[in-house]
């Protein structure tokens, strides 16, 4: 059964009552015309990687030094994560399980660029939110003991210049290890 020019309830009211046995209704929803717009919409940019192998060579470099830095600190690895300072896909943050409250060792370092900061925290309901904030002068790697408690731990870069910079391979990242 096909009902046109009625209001929507109506129809829907004639659809539930069974008529002869059978169940079942279209409604025709008048369509508005669409007429092609005179300027298309802008396409979003899409990331492309980097293809200058001058700055893939000192980004790789600068990944052996900071892997080099973040290796001073002993015992067990809880979390570990490294990201570029600058380029298009710069950054990171991580979040990891803390299996037992303890005393932990926060390392972290960045090279190639003149610093970056990183936060270092869990979040509890209804306590309040103090992360760790390291910052980092890109000259070594920075170490602070800090408690954790059972749950979860975030590491986050927060990076010091906008996100319009050049490429240069800079790099940095964090490592944190329970105590031995």
């Amino acid at each position: 059964m096909k009902i046109k020019d009625r209001p929507p309830l109506l129809a829907l009211a004639l659809c539930l009552i069974p008529v002869g046995g059978m169940t079942g209704c279209s409604y025709d929803y008048p369509e508005p015309e669409r007429t092609p717009t005179a300027v298309p919409a802008p396409a979003t940019a899409s990331v492309h990687p980097y293809n200058d192998l001058q700055v893939l060579k000192k980004e790789s470099e600068n990944y052996a030094v900071l892997e080099r830095l973040l290796r001073t600190s002993p015992g067990p690895v809880l979390l570990y994560d490294v990201g570029p300072l600058d380029g298009p896909l710069r950054g990171f943050g991580k979040f990891e399980e803390v299996p037992a409250a303890g005393q932990y060792t926060v390392t972290a370092a960045c090279v190639g660029a003149s610093g970056a900061r990183i936060y270092i925290g869990q979040e509890f309901p209804g306590a309040t939110f103090q992360p760790v904030e390291l910052a980092l002068d890109c000259a070594g790697a920075t170490s602070q003991v800090i408690a954790l408690q059972q749950g979860y731990v975030f590491a986050h870069l927060v990076l010091p210049t906008p996100g319009d910079t050049p490429w240069t391979g800079a790099v940095g990242g964090v490592r944190v290890t329970g105590t031995i």
